[in-house]
């Protein structure tokens, strides 16, 4: 793959003096400009056809796809039904299926500033790292294809011709030049642009994401912020689900608090958004009457079924909703498929959880469960897929394609699991393959959320990763692990990576807040969020387990750790745009690098409560032991807000909130690693308590027993 790298700037000659090296571009101002810009070019040959681009959280495979002009939420049009439809998503800066393009966004659109790209028949990749920016601006990053060259772009500062943002409700493309106003420097004020540039042999696209998984955390060092235990989140969102969030009548827990909102998205939602999927939690920490609630939740999920298995995605008021946001109501009976096989999930696992607990498996809910898992075994016999939006009645596939159901076969395992029916294990195989095919090799996952048509997205991809790793737990095929790996690797692409610099003036800054750990939502809705939508961090945990590289565990922690950072509680209140503090417990989905809602929004959190954030929170508390130590290596990972070393033959553990905190440790050595943790482990941890400004030593190998 050849190379080319020039640089330039606006203006005359000798108005700049320029000093360069193979890591940074120094330019320095030799007079007063008002509008000064400065740029770093690499020119890649790079036919179309031959390529493979990725920037992690902006573009993969060059968002090379369809695009339709649609308003917010978008639908497909009856026209694009259909069980082969092509990816498709809203105008989204893109290149070009064919054909001279060129796509401009800033580093605040990207989850970590890198550009990667495969050049598949010579298997070369080139990996270009780079910062956020230079004099409280963010730099710009183009890409532009004229004809086999691919020019790639940094400039300081940002300088779009055509700005993303939501026009009228349309999320798409226009000239808005006041978007990147000039920039004025001073004489003798200088301008870095840093790059760093890899070049090396690279088989395949996933040889490409596991280069990026392991140079990024490298390159880029993040802070370790202590907020509020995990511990204290739990208290307040125990309290809180079961003070506001339970319906009485109807017998779920609630997306909002009880009569608090109209919507009937915010009433009884099957999977995504959480509504069948804290439950796990509330009935593996909770107390006894979280208990029974779950089980009166989990018998409303078993009444809400159609006759073909299919758990409905929306019920509010004794109604059956479907998902098409108003489009088709009454018609089509339209279920994202994402959300049967989530429920579908969790449904087994608390069935597990009850047999452990010593509790009843009432029948109706264990049936529900197996008419569930024969409703996805079901269509992957009928059509070899699972598809993205399905007729909750008839089984019937309306759009294909996608990555939605991702988590299918760690469904179908634990429903082998639970129900010793092995033929739901060979189905999780077949459809493993499916998804090893359509995404991984591709780079791309799509379908995951059910409002950005097939835009990439990081949902689907954390549902791939959990499904792969409950896959190799439940054979033991390393085929399964490496899948897994892959899958992890593609999900660090959407993780951020750094800590962005947000505006001084916004409330992020002034709270405090580092992004680091925060999970990037779809090309389409260019801002992070709180966690992963809707896991808690087992599935990086097992990855660990299984091959003791620690940067799968570092990833699970920086996501864990994020979190909290966000929760609003009494003596912290979180405000938004909205102007009330959000409840105890609660978190905004919003987590804004990209000024996609308006250069006032970086930074702020500016829409109310998100469910998926607490529920996240919540299977974070359930899954991710606080501090985990490998008696082996000696490695410590603090997940939870405190900080933990070995001293002496002991786990230390200190408090460095102003809360009292009851972590979650889990010690092992290599021979522990072997047991695999199955569909529950929490037994697994040893509770420690700990008070604010405390050190508590803890005897290694009592962790567990």
């Amino acid at each position: 793959m050849i190379v080319n790298q020039t640089r330039g700037y606006a203006g005359d000659r000798d108005r700049t003096r320029v000093i360069h090296n193979d890591e940074e571009t120094r330019f320095t101002a030799l007079a007063d400009s008002g509008d000064a810009a400065y740029w770093v070019d690499f020119r890649l040959d790079a036919p179309i056809g031959d390529i493979y681009i990725m920037i992690p959280g902006c573009a993969y495979d060059g968002n090379r796809f369809e695009t339709v002009m649609r308003r917010y939420p978008p639908m497909y049009t009856e026209e694009e039904f259909g069980v082969g439809a092509p990816v498709r998503m809203t105008c989204v800066p893109a290149l070009s299926p064919e054909g001279d393009s060129f796509m401009d966004v800033t580093t605040g659109d990207i989850a970590l500033p890198c550009v990667c790209v495969l050049r598949r028949s010579e298997k070369r990749a080139f990996i270009l790292f780079f910062d956020q920016g230079q004099h409280g601006r963010n730099h710009g990053v183009t890409l532009e294809q004229t004809g086999d060259e691919l020019l790639i772009r940094l400039r300081a500062p940002a300088k779009r011709r055509l700005v993303y943002h939501w026009y009228d409700g349309y999320p798409s493309l226009r000239e808005q030049p006041e978007a990147d106003p000039p920039l004025t420097v001073s004489a003798g004020e200088e301008t870095v642009i840093a790059h760093r540039v890899f070049t090396f042999d690279c088989g395949d696209i996933p040889a490409l994401f596991r280069a990026f998984f392991e140079k990024r955390s490298m390159l880029y060092p993040v802070h370790a912020h202590a907020s509020l235990p995990f511990s204290r989140f739990w208290e307040l969102a125990e309290a809180e689900q079961n003070g506001t969030h339970f319906d009485e009548k109807e017998g779920y827990y609630a997306l909002q608090p009880v009569g608090s909102h109209p919507s009937w998205f915010a009433k009884w939602q099957a999977g995504w958004a959480g509504g069948g999927m804290l439950t796990l939690a509330l009935l593996c920490e909770g107390g006894e009457l979280s208990r029974r609630r779950v089980v009166e939740a989990l018998h409303f999920a078993a009444r809400w079924q159609s006759r073909a298995g299919w758990y409905y995605g929306i019920v509010a008021d004794g109604e059956i909703h479907h998902d098409c946001f108003t489009h088709y109501e009454g018609r089509y009976n339209m279920l994202l498929v994402r959300k049967h096989a989530d429920l579908t999930y969790f449904v087994f696992r608390q069935i597990e959880a009850m047999r452990r607990l010593g509790m009843e498996v009432p029948e109706d809910i264990l049936e529900s469960g197996v008419k569930a898992a024969g409703a996805l075994k079901g269509m992957w016999e009928r059509y070899g897929q699972i598809g993205q939006f399905v007729n909750a009645e008839t089984g019937e596939i309306l759009v294909g394609g996608t990555a939605c159901g991702a988590i299918t076969p760690a469904a179908l395992c634990a429903a082998a699991e639970v129900t010793g029916d092995e033929s739901f294990l060979a189905c999780a195989r077949q459809v493993g393959d499916y998804y090893e095919r359509t995404a991984l090799r591709v780079g791309y996952s799509t379908g995951g959320p059910g409002e950005i048509l097939a835009a990439p997205d990081s949902e689907s991809c954390i549902g791939l990763v959990e499904a792969f790793t409950v896959l190799y737990e439940s054979d033991g095929s390393g085929r399964w692990l490496e899948c897994a790996k892959e899958a992890a690797h593609m999900l660090s692409s959407w993780v951020v990576g750094y800590d962005y610099a947000f505006p001084p003036g916004s409330r992020f800054s002034k709270m405090g807040i580092y992004s680091a750990g925060s999970v990037w939502a779809s090309v389409q809705n260019k801002h992070a969020g709180p966690g992963m939508c809707t896991a808690g961090g087992g599935a990086l945990l097992k990855l660990y387990r299984a091959t003791g590289d620690r940067l799968y565990l570092e990833l699970m922690s920086r996501i864990a750790h994020f979190i909290p950072q966000t929760v609003s509680y009494p003596e912290r209140p979180m405000y938004t745009v909205q102007g009330p503090a959000l409840r105890p417990s609660e978190i905004c989905e919003r987590v804004n690098l990209s000024d996609w809602e308006g250069a006032g929004n970086v930074g702020d959190a500016i829409t109310g409560n998100s469910v998926w954030p607490t529920a996240a929170l919540m299977l974070t508390w359930l899954e991710t032991p606080g501090v985990y130590a490998d008696t082996e290596t000696g490695l410590v990972c603090a997940s939870d807000h405190v900080n933990a070393w070995l001293e002496d033959g002991k786990l230390m553990i200190e408090n460095p909130t102003s809360f009292p905190a009851v972590v979650k440790v889990m010690i092992e050595s290599d021979e522990d690693r072997k047991k695999p943790l199955g569909l529950l482990w929490q037994d697994r941890f040893l509770r420690v308590g700990v008070n604010p400004g405390e050190v508590v030593p803890v005897t290694c190998g009592t962790a567990g027993e």
